[in-house]
């Protein structure tokens, strides 16, 4: 599959220019640019797993975080996701579907912890049947999660830039 950009904006929260590209694309970013991983899990219900932040500028969010030093994009999928939803999958269960490319077009400002160009890929995951249910862990930033069928994503995720990558996931499932 070549790259095919889905969606261009900018985000409140990069405290400078910028411009965010929602790329669909079958293969990863460079890693050495890769600052997060995210997955959308799908079940056969076509219902998507999310997880919730109770933080004013957070709220129900696609599982994943950022990268810890050398490890892998997968890695960072699959161990976000079972911190944040308590659902585990195998490597082999995830496959690339989307990149966030978020470029800067204009000065970087002072403290700013990421490069000038930077990628948050997203992984696509099928959970056969229905989802089973979920629990964050102990400990983890998410206080919840739960299964929503695709107009509950939109109703509670609205307006997050990945969302063009949910809908061009839920097309083909």
């Amino acid at each position: 599959m070549t790259a095919e950009i889905l969606a261009s904006e900018t985000v409140p929260w990069i405290p400078a220019e910028h411009r965010l590209d929602v790329v669909r694309a079958g293969h990863l970013p460079p890693t050495e640019q890769t600052t997060t991983a995210f997955v959308l899990a799908v079940d056969g219900a076509r219902r998507t797993l999310l997880t919730y932040v109770d933080r004013p500028d957070r709220g129900w969010e696609m599982p994943g975080g950022h990268r810890d030093p050398g490890e892998a994009a997968a890695a960072t999928a699959l161990r976000e996701l079972a911190e944040e939803t308590g659902l585990r999958l195998r490597p082999a269960d995830l496959e690339v579907f989307a990149w966030l490319r978020i470029r800067l077009t204009g000065p970087v400002p002072d403290g700013y912890r990421y490069a000038p160009l930077t990628y948050m890929v997203v992984f696509a995951a099928r959970v056969p049947g229905e989802g089973p249910p979920t629990a964050p862990a102990p400990g983890s930033e998410c206080t919840r999660a739960g299964w929503f069928p695709p107009e509950e994503v939109e109703r509670r995720c609205a307006p997050n830039a990945w969302l063009a990558a949910h809908r061009a996931l839920i097309a083909t499932r």
